[in-house]
């Protein structure tokens, strides 16, 4: 064999690796794809699910009157990025004159309120657990007051962490965002009963230049108002 013959041959093995390796790292490229895609939209749906269905469920909207400030979590806080509202829990609880709306004490003092027993904040925050607020994400957290037991608990949703099994981990939620609900816009009140919620989850795969990004929103109406 002369030095051509053999500087061929190598040319023509060197083509076909590298077609060979083209094919391969396109479906390793697809494989992440889909992976990255499946993360996303099951931590998305598990924010979205979650929150609507608290939102289904509460009584009213926190605001005024106050629902307060309880373990470094601001209750009140009603606006387009954030929603504190009040849960269903019928123990330790007084009829107001034999009707039918429930009052409670209002631990800051303000005399009587409608109160069920939980107090529901979900918010944005750059860490697991903590109670400041960050509207970029990633982790949505879900801090619930206890007034009768006199507890708080944060718990982290989804984020980044929250499924280790996965290949890339947990989804990230870069928005959260709350609006009047049925076309009117502008962030809920208190006498808001139809919230529009947009959540929106992304995920990237580092240094394989695959990222994918999922929008779930919808109108919620509170049915217990």
């Amino acid at each position: 064999m002369t030095l051509v013959e053999l500087l061929i041959v190598l040319a023509i093995l060197s083509m076909v690796a590298g077609a060979i390796m083209s094919v391969f790292m396109g479906s390793l490229r697809a494989y992440w794809k889909g992976s990255l895609s499946t993360q996303v939209q099951e931590g998305g749906r598990v924010a979205f699910d979650r929150m609507t269905r608290d939102l289904r469920a509460a009584r009213r909207l926190c605001g005024n009157p106050a629902c307060g400030s309880h373990g470094g979590v601001n209750f009140d806080t009603l606006s387009c990025t954030q929603v504190g509202f009040v849960l269903e829990h019928l123990g330790k609880v007084t009829l107001n004159d034999g009707k039918t709306v429930i009052y409670a004490t209002d631990p800051n003092g303000g005399g009587v309120i409608p109160y069920d027993g939980y107090y529901v904040s979900y918010y944005l925050a750059a860490t697991p657990g903590s109670t400041a607020v960050s509207a970029s994400g990633p982790y949505l957290e879900r801090a619930l007051w206890d007034l009768n037991a006199g507890t708080i608990s944060i718990a982290t949703i989804v984020g980044p962490e929250k499924q280790l099994a996965t290949t890339f981990g947990g989804a990230n939620i870069s928005t959260l965002a709350f609006a009047v609900g049925g076309g009117v816009g502008g962030c809920p009140v208190i006498a808001t009963r139809d919230i529009l919620v947009t959540v929106t989850a992304s995920q990237n795969a580092t240094g394989q230049n695959v990222t994918d990004q999922a929008v779930f929103t919808g109108d919620i109406s509170l049915r217990n108002q």
